[in-house]
């Protein structure tokens, strides 16, 4: 189960070893960028429920992409030193 740890306005999103307490990250997310994430998903559950314009598929992927890009930034301008160690972001 995926563990979260709020610093500011940054959320950081990882998994931790239950054998041996080590820390794998999967994203950080700022305010903005979680917005951004729940405009995606709201955007891709329409695409699947109903046929939706070529464009409208276009701004989804091109959203996804600066989404994915945007937590590839966050990841690397707030290291998680924070919380590796064991018991930190509990």
């Amino acid at each position: 189960m995926p563990e979260t740890y709020l610093e500011g306005d940054i959320e950081f999103t990882f998994f931790r070893c239950p054998a041996c307490s080590e820390v794998y990250p999967v994203c950080a997310t700022d305010s903005a960028l979680r917005a951004d994430i729940a405009e995606y998903t709201r955007m891709r559950n329409l695409i699947r429920m109903k046929p939706v314009k070529e464009q409208f598929i276009r701004r989804a992927e091109a959203l996804k992409q600066k989404n994915l890009k945007r937590t590839r930034e966050l990841m690397a301008e707030h290291p998680l030193a924070p919380f590796l160690q064991p018991g930190a972001a509990e």
